[in-house]
């Protein structure tokens, strides 16, 4: 295709998609849906706008964060036939209102919907269900999924805003201002609750525990995980997607549960980036109500963080503060050090001798400490897999130090339904085809071993760009270049692309 005809198609595809939008088209926008239909690359987008905004067939403005947008266009001759049908299809939903679009809206529903005073989708958007029942032959589970349809067909900013805003509001302190929420585990001196079993020892053992692991009595501890930490859908808490470990024939999620009951030894659990490692984890202390504390290892760890430093108060006296490993040990916290094996062999060793000896040895403080009943040591590391193989793998002391859960990515079907429930609360965000289609590609990835791997969570990045306006393809050409390591190249995955 020749540069003008290049030119032709980019004029007619951005006035389309200024047209739907009703507003200014930001550049990272047309460059993803220019990869999709007409597999141009960002390169060559951004040189054929800067030259057409020389021509003036493009005004550019930016905003106020420096982004450049398309303010209007005066598309190139007639729009190319190849393009025609997708153009018609982005103008016609900003020509006029059709609710018959969406599932259960017939001519009589949209009707009454106009007639109650709904002329946008974004208010119908904003709808209350409820309100929607009065009209007839609307359920409340009918007026639920029309809400969250209408929400694909508003105008991606507006949406946008609208979710930053909502979040927004929920962090208001007291004086109706934004603020931060900080916690210092290490300044918190509180046991976790004692077993529910315990405290009455008349509540039968399976009303007191979840897959063997006892409940814990809350104890209102201020860091325990609570509801308010977790992802939900219909005020329900989203519980984990787990997988069969193939050899032992155990579910991972009652796995891990049952050896954080016996906590005889600490526990590694492996698998790639996104295999849903640390949410299984927060998931099981959120139904057991225990407190869950992280640090992410790296090589420039030192033991002291963990164990704790001397240090000098307000009253110029020096004093012991506690590490976080230290604070979990005393106090009954499950502590969870990331990509353990980034840690450098002094760290290492201070781990070895409580999982070897059950004591943790403080030699600045002077403390031997016996840990806490609920306190338990949990690591987590990728596969020694060639996606993973600049990490060090772990040395066999430490290694036969742990039991070890291996987790792999979800079952596809699994992987679809974690994802819908993930990203399609408040309002539907993407529909189960266009998932569909992004979790078979990511398996692809996954069974070639040149290709960058699209874990689940480099699929949320790319249902982010989904929602953004981008198309599935576009989506997963940007995440599948933003994943590649040196030694691989996104080009190699675009045939398959195209057949997605």
């Amino acid at each position: 295709m020749s540069t003008d005809d290049q030119q032709r198609f980019l004029s007619h595809l951005a006035a389309g998609l200024i047209k739907e939008t009703g507003g200014d088209l930001p550049i990272e926008t047309l460059h993803l849906r220019a990869s999709d239909y007409l597999d141009l690359d960002g390169d060559t987008v951004t040189q054929l706008v800067e030259d057409g905004a020389n021509n003036g067939i493009y005004t550019l403005d930016r905003d106020s964060d420096g982004g450049q947008r398309i303010t209007s266009v005066t598309p190139e001759g007639d729009c190319p036939t190849e393009l025609a049908a997708h153009v018609d299809a982005l103008t016609a939903s900003a020509d006029s209102i059709d609710f018959t679009i969406l599932d259960g809206v017939g001519e009589s529903v949209e009707q009454n919907l106009i007639d109650t005073g709904y002329t946008t989708f974004g208010e119908l958007h904003r709808a209350d269900p409820e309100d929607l029942t009065d009209i007839p032959t609307l359920t409340g589970s009918k007026a639920q999924l029309i809400v969250q349809q209408a929400g694909q067909h508003v105008q991606v900013e507006t949406k946008i805003a609208e979710d930053a805003l909502a979040r927004y509001r929920e962090r208001l302190g007291d004086d109706t201002s934004g603020s931060a929420t900080v916690y210092s585990i290490t300044d918190v001196d509180q046991d976790v609750g004692d077993p529910l079993a315990v405290v009455d020892s008349s509540m039968p053992v399976e009303e007191a525990t979840f897959y063997g692991l006892p409940i814990l009595e809350d104890n209102d501890h201020p860091h325990i995980v609570r509801k308010r930490d977790m992802p939900t859908r219909a005020d329900e808490v989203i519980a984990p997607k787990t997988t069969t470990m193939e050899d032992v024939q155990l579910d991972t999620l009652e796995a891990t549960a049952m050896k954080l009951a016996r906590g005889n030894r600490g526990l590694r659990l492996v698998g790639p980036h996104g295999a849903g490692k640390n949410y299984l984890l927060k998931y099981l202390h959120y139904k057991t109500n225990r407190v869950l504390v992280s640090v992410d290892a790296d090589a420039s760890m030192l033991a002291q963080d963990l164990l704790g430093i001397s240090t000098v108060n307000e009253d110029r006296i020096v004093v012991f503060r506690d590490g976080i490993l230290t604070k979990a040990m005393k106090h009954g916290y499950t502590i969870v050090i990331n990509e353990v094996n980034a840690a450098p062999a002094g760290v290492m060793m201070a781990l070895q001798k409580v999982l070897n000896q059950n004591v943790l040895t403080v030699k600045e403080s002077g403390e031997e400490i016996i840990p806490h009943p609920a306190a338990r040591i949990v690591v987590t590391m990728n596969p020694p897999t060639r996606e993973y193989r600049g990490s060090e793998p772990m040395n066999a002391a430490t290694r036969d130090r742990f039991q070890t859960i291996f987790f792999d990515y979800m079952d596809p079907q699994d992987e679809i339904d974690f994802l819908d429930q993930k990203y399609n609360t408040s309002r539907q965000r993407i529909d189960r085809d266009s998932l569909r289609r992004m979790v078979e590609f990511a398996n692809a990835t996954r069974d070639n071993e040149t290709w960058p791997t699209l874990s689940t969570r480099k699929l949320e990045d790319a249902i982010d760009w989904y929602d953004l306006g981008a198309s599935v393809r576009g989506a997963l050409k940007h995440v599948v270049k933003a994943s590649a390591e040196t030694h691989q190249n996104p080009d190699d995955t675009f045939e398959k692309l195209e057949d997605t």
